[in-house]
């Protein structure tokens, strides 16, 4: 793995070949300097064996040891800002667990409203087909027809 805050103005790695964008080596600047235990890491190309995720956020802690605490696709590396609220948002050390529980309380209530969301759409769809039945469907059995001698005729 490479390990990116040390270098500055990108890296480059003669032996694969590979540049790495200063906008990752400002990235991993700024979550060491958020917080000294983690570190953006960079699987090389010839060590990913088909792995989609090839950036990882890891966490060197005295009191844990060392583990990966997210992995990061290339596309997810195009959005940095994402990737700096997820974290900040999530740091537990620094947030407090009162902001983690109205976190998880938000997301419940989300889920919640998409849940209900889904069931009032299944009940319009549901209107709608009785409502289709009810007017006779495609063959118009319960339809009345009016003749000009205002006779009314059933089908």
């Amino acid at each position: 793995m490479v390990h990116l805050f040390a270098a500055e103005g990108g890296t480059y790695d003669p032996e694969l070949g590979e540049f790495i964008s200063d906008t990752h080596v400002h990235l991993a600047a700024i979550i060491h300097d958020y917080k000294p235990t983690l570190h953006l890491v960079y699987i090389p190309k010839k060590d990913q064996s088909g792995f989609e995720k090839p950036w990882a956020i890891v966490e060197r802690d005295e009191r844990f040891g060392e583990h990966i605490i997210r992995y990061l696709s290339t596309e997810e590396m195009q959005n940095p800002a994402a990737i700096l609220a997820w974290l900040f948002e999530g740091d537990q050390d620094k947030q407090g667990t009162a902001n983690v529980l109205q976190r998880i309380e938000n997301q419940a209530r989300a889920q919640q409203l998409l849940e209900l969301k889904r069931q009032e759409e299944t009940l319009e769809d549901m209107a709608e087909h009785m409502g289709f039945y009810i007017t006779g469907g495609r063959e118009k059995k319960h339809t009345s027809k009016f003749d000009k001698h205002t006779k009314v005729e059933r089908g």
